[in-house]
């Protein structure tokens, strides 16, 4: 048997086991097929289970799941349908579960059509991953190794800590960076696009207004480059509520 071989088999068979997470990519983005989550319908209402991704997208973003609840039938769900997914991933790696990934149903940007967004961050400015951007490996180490704040710290060792309780870890946050542009809700606005090419013109509409975030730019300037904006943006909703 040849490694393609063995590779499709162990694929497809850690897809069919119960209560953990199989991958594809699109487009050099990892994306859950299957795996133990919580569907949020537009009621508040929740309901646990098992979701099934449909492979179905607009935009490259994913619009329908198969959901297949404790007990009782399963039912396909569009994007329409719900208000949010919560899903649990598991690194194989390690065994380890991963944070939960938050999708939340919103307007696509170009078609307007209703599909699910990976929501990153989620605070007064809320980020939202673009899944046809992702970068390399090579690219995600240029962020900044060291930040000394006033009320934050962020070492690539220790991760990011903001005040005495939140914590992201570097290897998390890492993760979150292997995109070239954002999706981007302040105050629960329409998207935009966020990338280096707009970042400058844009940065003031994001971050002006909290002498906080001020504060710490006049200490690290180096926290206003790009390349460190999804720091800047878990700062800036941990102070800036």
């Amino acid at each position: 048997m040849n490694a393609f071989c063995r590779n499709l088999i162990t694929a497809t068979s850690l897809a069919l086991l119960p209560g953990l997470i199989a991958f594809s990519q699109t487009n050099g983005v990892t994306t859950p097929v299957a795996g133990v989550g919580t569907v949020i319908l537009h009621s508040g209402d929740t309901l646990d289970g098992r979701v099934n991704w449909r492979m179905k997208y607009v935009e490259n973003n994913p619009t329908e799941i198969k959901f297949i609840p404790k007990n009782g039938p399963s039912a396909i769900y569009k994007a329409s349908d719900l208000a949010e997914i919560i899903v649990y991933p598991v690194d194989f790696e390690t065994d380890e579960p991963m944070p939960p990934e938050n999708y939340v149903s919103l307007p696509s940007m170009k078609r307007g059509e209703p599909v699910f967004y990976n929501r990153m961050i989620n605070g007064k400015v809320q980020v939202f991953q673009n899944r046809s951007s992702v970068v390399t490996t090579h690219e995600v180490s240029e962020i900044t190794s060291e930040f000394d704040g006033i009320e934050f710290r962020w070492s690539k060792k220790e991760g990011l800590t903001v005040g005495p309780t939140y914590k992201v870890s570097s290897r998390v946050l890492a993760s979150k960076t292997r995109f070239s542009s954002y999706f981007i809700s302040k105050n629960k606005a329409p998207l935009v696009k966020v990338d280096r090419d707009n970042y400058d013109a844009l940065f003031q509409q994001l971050f002006g207004d909290c002498p906080e975030i001020q504060n710490e730019l006049t200490k690290n300037p180096d926290l206003r480059k790009f390349k460190n904006f999804m720091i800047l943006a878990e700062v800036y909703d941990q102070l800036c509520r």
